[in-house]
């Protein structure tokens, strides 16, 4: 039987050609998915205000009941108290609230989020759930310098914000960072989580340094090949920098629940040119 997850990894590059090309039928979508959704849900032992007619995220807690689980179980197995953990996209809060507690008292979480509404209800989740003592929350998109870029938001995905044009979407202006210049050299690192549609390659330049300086740092990101030649980089790249810094690649495979580690030729047969995969990224087998 084909599950919710391998119908969106799929069907989600036809979906988001169709909404962008047919705003009328995108509009109506939409209405008729907020009318249905419900927007409230408990995640990890926290409770999450999550975006109403949202064909991302939202769609996916409400229809399964869970979001991104072998990523979650792999993130909090990582983290123990001390810890410092970067979320990178943190959209909402569906990691970096949990994360809160998996670094303990002793431990940091950063996150970033550039969108404003996105920003809003992270901060909304995090004051909800009592978190505001442990993790610092930035306003900002990460890249490899710190100057204001432009943010394209979908209109019906709000987990599908892209810092490159696409056919109907009005840019706004955001600002941005290198994870180089927010944390001071020799900072520790332990986990980075990024998400970021496509501008993987730049926010990767901009770390070198963050991910030199933390031998045992581990980086779990999503790889959309597409997203990332939309973006000015490519798989080839961005996967020869981390070779190039000594890191081995493994699939995290929500959909299966398979994590397997595999070479970069490997994983570039894995993820469809179209499509997407979360890869956990660390020095050591």
């Amino acid at each position: 039987m084909i599950t919710f997850g391998q119908l969106r990894r799929s069907c989600a590059p036809v979906v988001r050609r169709f909404f962008e090309l047919c705003p009328p039928v995108r509009f109506a979508a939409v209405k008729l998915l907020a009318l249905k959704q419900k927007t409230t849900f408990n995640r990890c032992g926290f409770v999450f205000e999550l975006p109403k007619g949202d064909f991302g995220v939202t769609l996916e807690l409400d229809s399964t009941g869970e979001y991104e689980p072998l990523t979650t179980m792999m993130i909090e197995e990582l983290l123990s108290d001390g810890s410092v953990f970067v979320d990178v996209g943190a959209h909402v809060g569906l990691f970096t609230v949990p994360a809160c507690k998996w670094v303990g008292d002793g431990g940091k979480v950063v996150a970033f989020e550039p969108h404003p509404d996105n920003y809003a209800m992270l901060m909304r989740n995090v004051e909800t759930n009592g978190m505001q003592a442990c993790v610092s929350v930035e306003h900002a998109a990460v890249s490899n310098n710190n100057q204001p870029i432009k943010l394209y938001p979908s209109a019906f995905n709000t987990g599908d914000h892209q810092v490159y044009p696409t056919a109907g979407r009005k840019g706004i202006d955001i600002a941005c960072v290198s994870l180089d210049s927010y944390f001071a050299k020799g900072e520790r690192v332990d986990l980075i989580k990024m998400d970021v549609q496509g501008a993987e390659g730049a926010a990767f330049e901009g770390m070198k340094r963050v991910l030199m300086d933390n031998e045992g740092i581990v980086v779990i990101w999503e790889l959309s090949p597409s997203q990332l030649v939309a973006c000015g980089s490519s798989a080839e790249s961005v996967l020869g920098l981390l070779h190039e810094l000594g890191f081995h690649s493994t699939i995290i495979d929500d959909v299966t629940g398979v994590k397997e580690s595999v070479s970069s030729e490997e994983l570039l047969a894995r993820c469809p040119h179209d499509s997407y995969l979360n890869v956990l990224s660390k020095r050591h087998e």
